[in-house]
């Protein structure tokens, strides 16, 4: 399955116009209660003077991306595959420079 994935993420290398590059993310929170426990386990920091991700041979980033979900307090978790319509990664900080910069804000628990 995937899923309509919008990424706020700037800062990180897969990120092309709030699109994902990547065919597939890690959304990580096993214990997770609220979306600020939660992260992108796929983040990359873009780095000074890095390329994109579609320039580093990267797919062209699309709309639609698989979300591997470990965020297992989600009602969108189905057997760790994220089964909502529509995914929104954040950041939760101001200089997201790490992973647990990240959060999906989609997360509900349930």
């Amino acid at each position: 399955m995937k899923n309509r994935l919008e990424c706020t993420v700037t800062a990180c290398r897969h990120n092309v116009d709030n699109l994902c590059a990547l065919p597939g993310i890690k959304v990580e929170g096993p214990g997770a209660c609220r979306c600020d426990q939660t992260c992108c386990e796929s983040f990359e920091e873009r780095g000074t003077g890095s390329t994109n991700a579609v320039s580093s041979g990267y797919r062209s980033a699309t709309p639609e991306t698989a979300i591997d979900c470990k965020a297992h307090n989600c009602t969108y978790n189905d057997n760790c595959k994220c089964n909502a319509d529509c995914v929104c990664v954040d950041c939760c900080c101001q200089d997201v420079t790490s992973k647990s910069g990240t959060e999906c804000s989609t997360f509900r628990e349930g």
